[in-house]
């Protein structure tokens, strides 16, 4: 049995953290997910600035010993980890107004993951589609119902992905990844202003490669030689298929799927 930190109290990972009335039942709060390996942090500064922007986006302000906590939370355990926070602006009475005093709610638990994951089918998804004109698109905010339909969709079409197109019909980003695509051997990504997630693993990736922001459209990456989807857990990810457009299984000459570790 493993254990979960909130508000400052060790619990098991089993119990519940919320109550029926905590605005969570909204979306209204914001989460992270990091990497660590053998209790190794992976860029514990990156994800704690990140967290505090996208709750600022919301107006919540917090304050948090983050890589503290984390590593009490992986003490002793060897292997890799993803580490979700979580931050719920707390209980309110029903209605959408926010409470004048919020009680926030900060919950951390540690799970185990794989150190591999193999090529992934995608899909372009039809059911939903991200609206750039929200400051939501580009947050992880504990709404994700856009982001579950169109996973759900590719279930049901045999993928384990899809890519959102935004109201414009450029391409966005995966359901829980950023996308790149090689284009005449460079590689390109879609811009936040597209209503792009700013993940992590996307500004580690554009630090290590030289990448192009550019809006795309579903046909530049039916054209591209290949595309990589990355993710601080997964590392850069090949994509072997998209829609009916299949890619070589391989990453880039040059992409290391651990780019981020380093």
């Amino acid at each position: 049995m493993g254990k979960l930190w909130h508000n400052g109290i060790w619990k098991r990972d089993d119990e519940a953290v919320f109550t029926a009335n905590d605005r969570i039942r909204y979306g209204d709060g914001v989460f992270d997910t990091m990497l660590s390996i053998d209790g190794r942090l992976i860029h514990p500064a990156k994800h704690f600035a990140r967290l505090q922007s996208n709750a600022a986006v919301l107006d919540i302000a917090f304050d948090l010993d983050f890589e503290t906590i984390a590593h009490e939370l992986i003490e002793g355990q060897e292997g890799r980890f993803a580490i979700n926070t979580v931050i719920s602006r707390g209980p309110s009475v029903r209605g959408l107004a926010a409470p004048e005093n919020p009680e926030l709610q900060i919950v951390m638990r540690a799970a185990p993951v794989p150190a591999d994951f193999l090529p992934a089918r995608a899909i372009i998804a039809q059911s939903v589609r991200r609206n750039e004109g929200s400051p939501l698109s580009r947050i992880k905010s504990c709404n994700y119902g856009n982001n579950i339909l169109a996973l759900n969709e590719a279930k049901a079409a045999g993928a384990e992905e899809a890519i959102l197109l935004n109201n414009a019909g450029n391409v966005t980003c995966g359901t829980s990844a950023n996308i790149f695509a090689v284009l005449n051997g460079e590689i390109f990504t879609p811009p936040l202003h597209d209503g792009v997630l700013d993940g992590v693993a996307r500004q580690v990736f554009m630090e290590k490669y030289p990448v192009r922001e550019l809006s795309l459209k579903p046909e530049d990456l039916l054209a591209a030689e290949s595309l990589i989807l990355t993710n601080s857990i997964r590392g850069a990810q090949g994509l072997r298929q998209l829609d009916n457009k299949t890619y070589p299984p391989s990453l880039p000459l040059g992409i290391d799927k651990d780019f981020a570790l380093y």
